[in-house]
């Protein structure tokens, strides 16, 4: 009776040592299909990489950005490095071609500790970011931001430290 009992405890620890290991796993592995928010593009560039390096795609949105009313110009393109360290950039134009803003993700194969979420109506980015630790897969801590664009100027809004995680993404699919 004492060694069953002894077992159940065992088990049981197990058990919720285990749900602890799955909630890390599952910060490294961020496996959700992660939307920035944008809608779909008006219009898409594809490029041949023949050596796996360079601007693989451009996605062409016309939204206003600014707020008046106008559609602004939004690119996202995907530069592929040809390692686990690849990016995604947003050049933001207003409506006369001025460059407003250039973002650009950060990436590696097991996290991403730079993302970008973008509401649409009113126009608000939002940026989740975290410095690299001991390497990229050590969780430290991310600061979100959020930023609206005054007089053709990104301004920043609000900011938020959080607790130390791997991929800032599952702090922006919760915005």
């Amino acid at each position: 009776m004492g060694v069953d009992v002894m077992l159940k405890g065992l088990n049981r620890f197990f058990v919720l040592f285990s749900i602890s290991l799955i909630g890390c796993t599952e910060q490294m592995e961020y496996t959700a299909n992660f939307s920035d928010g944008l809608p779909e593009p008006d219009k898409t560039e594809f490029f041949d990489l023949p050596d796996d390096y360079g601007i693989k795609s451009i996605d062409v949105f016309y939204i206003d950005i600014n707020n008046d009313g106008v559609k602004d110009i939004v690119k996202r393109g995907r530069f592929i490095t040809g390692t686990a360290h690849s990016y995604t950039f947003y050049d933001m134009y207003s409506a006369q071609g001025d460059l407003i803003a250039h973002l650009t993700t950060q990436e590696s194969a097991d996290c991403v500790l730079r993302a970008y979420k973008f509401q649409l109506r009113p126009f608000k980015i939002i940026e989740a970011s975290r410095p690299v630790g001991k390497d990229y897969i050590e969780p430290t801590k991310v600061k979100l931001e959020k930023f609206e664009i005054k007089d053709n100027k990104l301004e920043p809004v609000s900011s938020r430290n959080y607790r130390p995680i791997c991929d800032v993404r599952y702090l922006l699919d919760k915005q």
